[in-house]
């Protein structure tokens, strides 16, 4: 403990540790590619990997931070149009809706 009597470990763990605690979507995983995509919540962090809990299983994965990002929990609508962009290649029309901040102002000029 501290001077104040705080644990500096504590402090520690949570710059080491930035997602302890919270909710992850995991990503970029080669040997469990079926994960990729999945959300949960990292639990603890030892030995440079969170455990994460994955939602909807029992299943608590060891995963590099790299491999994981904070869950915003925002649901974006894609517009069947914005859909049919990124499908054929169409950069500079994603891109326009995306700049637009990915809501539906996007000015087509289709």
């Amino acid at each position: 403990a501290g001077a104040g009597g705080t644990s500096s470990g504590a402090a520690a763990a949570a710059e080491d540790a930035p997602l302890l605690g919270q909710r992850v979507v995991l990503g970029g995983l080669s040997d469990r590619p079926e994960l990729n995509g999945q959300r949960g919540v990292a639990q603890s962090f030892r030995l440079g990997r969170y455990a994460v809990a994955i939602d909807g299983s029992a299943e608590c994965v060891r995963v590099r931070p790299d491999k994981l990002c904070q869950d915003t929990n925002e649901v974006i609508a894609v517009s069947d149009e914005v859909i049919a962009a990124a499908e054929r290649g169409d950069e500079a029309a994603v891109l326009a809706w995306l700049d637009c901040g990915g809501g539906g102002e996007a000015a087509w000029g289709g």
